[in-house]
C-alpha cells in the first residue's frame, strides 16, 4: 500500500507588536525613554532653593567662627601677604587724626590709624606722623592703616576722636599698596569705638 504522505508540521513565527514590546519592556524595567532619561539629569541638579540653603548655611558657620582680629600694621601686612584681601578680618586700630581730601566735586577723608596697643602717646606721635606727613609721606604711610570715606568732613561731630581705638568691622577694597602701605574704604556704619565710656555704633 501507499500511505498517505505525512504532513511536515509548520511553525509560524510572529513578530512581536513592537508597541506591545516597548510596553512590556517598561513594565519589566527594560530601557527607559529620553523623556525620563532627561528628567533624571535635571532632578540631579541643584534648585536656587538648594542653593540658598547652601549659601546660608555657609555664612552661618562663618558667622560662628567670627572673625580675625587684626590690631596692627605688621600684622595686617602680614595677613594680606599671606592670604590677600579675602581673609575674613577685623580691624583694632588707634585713630592718629584725620585729613581731608577732594576728589573732583567729591569730599572725602582719610583716617590715618596706628596700632591699637601703641604704648607712646597722642602727641608723641603727631609730632612724628602728622607733622612730617608730607614730607614723608610713602615712608610714614608704609607704618600706618589710611581709611578712606567719601562724603564727610574731618570736623563732623559724627567721627571719632583722635586717641580713639576704632573697630573696623567691614570694608572694601583692602589692598597692599606698593607692597607696604596698607589701605582700604569704608563707612560710618562699618565702623564702632568706645568713647566717653560709651560704645559708638553708628546706623
Amino acid at each position: 500500500m501507499v500511505g498517505k504522505p505525512r504532513r511536515e508540521s509548520v511553525k509560524v513565527a510572529m513578530k512581536p507588536n513592537p508597541r506591545i514590546s516597548k510596553r512590556h519592556q517598561d513594565d519589566l524595567g527594560g530601557p527607559t525613554s529620553s523623556a525620563s532619561t532627561s528628567a533624571e539629569v535635571v532632578s540631579t541638579k541643584s534648585t536656587p532653593y538648594q542653593r540658598m540653603r547652601e549659601l546660608l548655611g555657609a555664612r552661618a558657620v562663618e558667622a560662628e567662627q567670627g572673625a580675625t582680629v587684626v590690631d596692627s600694621v605688621e600684622g595686617l601686612r602680614g595677613v594680606l601677604r599671606r592670604m590677600g584681601s579675602t581673609t575674613k578680618l577685623l580691624l583694632r586700630m588707634k585713630l592718629l587724626w584725620i585729613s581731608d581730601h577732594a576728589y573732583g566735586q567729591w569730599k572725602l577723608i582719610r583716617m590715618h590709624l596706628v596700632d591699637a596697643q601703641a604704648p607712646e602717646t597722642l602727641d608723641d606721635m603727631l609730632s612724628v606722623f602728622k607733622v612730617s606727613h608730607e614730607a614723608n609721606r610713602q615712608d610714614i604711610d608704609s607704618l600706618l592703616l589710611t581709611a578712606t570715606l567719601w562724603n564727610l568732613e574731618s570736623d563732623s561731630e559724627l567721627l571719632p576722636s583722635p586717641g580713639t581705638i576704632v573697630d573696623i568691622n567691614e570694608y572694601s577694597n583692602l589692598q597692599l599698596y606698593n607692597d607696604t602701605q596698607c589701605q582700604l574704604t569704608t563707612r560710618l556704619s562699618q565702623l564702632s569705638w568706645e568713647q566717653a565710656n560709651a560704645e559708638v555704633q553708628l546706623k
